[in-house]
């Protein structure tokens, strides 16, 4: 971490009120950061933020950000980010000294391009995690702690400044090319929206148990931590694969598709295609042969193609 850069260089300001803004605003005053000014659509959340970290300054107008702002962190969702840089280059800051951020993880630092054609850095810095909106117990700042950040910035200046940002939140960073900015987001979007997508597949097959959603997740937890565990303990991510499919057992595939096809008809699709990509992994594994992967892979592309023409 290049030891030029301190905390107290940084006079903040805060766009973005809601679950992620919260959480940074909380680790900024934490950590001494000077946070001085809140921005968001309204007002009264603005300043519900502020009183709760007694910040100075709230407003719901970017036209307001002090001038005395180095370092603009930008927590609205993506399609709102462009608008803001627009409105934040028409206003009489010194750019020279600006740096602003935003979190999206599928747009680059170039959404800020009229900030850094007058002279600003621009950074995106993504954190690798999931921050739900639910009626639960609201997550603090060390919700942030050990995740990554997908750091990315055109600007060796801007690559520090977001290592010390994702460090002083408690977590560590992975380089992003700026041309693999949405490969990155596929990725996150896979490990965690569609794990949530597939458990509760798996919650709707157990419906036959007569089980609700919140029961079933009860009994997948363990499998899915040890599978978690496992996981992480693996030299490759094959070598934790088991299954009837890791077997080469084609009958207990039979019986599965048989009866999905009577039962959840809907989700032979998902199943078939779930269990194409698990024969390469088992193929890679090597636990699999040739034989086995094709008598395998004709089953489940067979189902596939019946139900499409149902």
């Amino acid at each position: 971490m290049p030891t030029h850069i301190q905390t107290s260089d940084f006079h903040v300001t805060l766009i973005g009120s809601g679950t992620l803004g919260t959480l940074v605003a909380e680790a900024l005053v934490n950590l001494g950061y000077d946070l001085t000014c809140i921005i968001s659509r309204t007002l009264a959340s603005a300043k519900r933020l502020a009183n709760t970290h007694g910040i100075r300054s709230c407003t719901n107008s970017v036209s307001e950000i002090p001038h005395n702002t180095n370092l603009i962190l930008v927590a609205v969702t993506d399609n709102a980010i462009a608008t803001i840089a627009r409105e934040i280059s028409e206003l009489q800051l010194n750019f020279n000294q600006l740096t602003a951020v935003h979190f999206s993880g599928t747009l680059s630092s170039d959404v800020f391009e009229p900030l850094m054609r007058k002279g600003a850095i621009g950074i995106s810095l993504h954190p690798f995690q999931t921050f739900p909106r639910s009626k639960g117990p609201n997550p603090n700042h060390k919700h942030l702690f050990n995740c990554y950040f997908g750091l990315q910035s055109s600007e060796i200046e801007g690559l520090e400044i977001g290592k010390k940002l994702a460090h002083d939140l408690g977590g560590k960073v992975i380089l992003v090319p700026k041309e693999a900015k949405t490969m990155y987001h596929i990725a996150a979007v896979m490990t965690s929206n569609y794990l949530v997508t597939l458990t509760s597949l798996a919650a709707e097959v157990f419906s036959a148990l007569g089980l609700n959603h919140k029961d079933a997740f009860k009994v997948f937890e363990p499998i899915m931590q040890t599978a978690l565990t496992n996981m992480r303990s693996a030299s490759d991510l094959s070598e934790s694969l088991t299954g009837p499919i890791e077997r080469g057992d084609a009958e207990i595939l039979r019986r599965h598709i048989s009866e999905l096809s009577e039962q959840m008809p809907h989700l032979i699709p998902i199943y078939a295609t779930l269990g194409m990509e698990t024969v390469r992994v088992a193929i890679h594994k090597g636990s699999i042969d040739p034989a086995e992967a094709g008598k395998l892979l004709g089953l489940l592309e067979e189902a596939a193609r019946r139900e499409s023409e149902t």
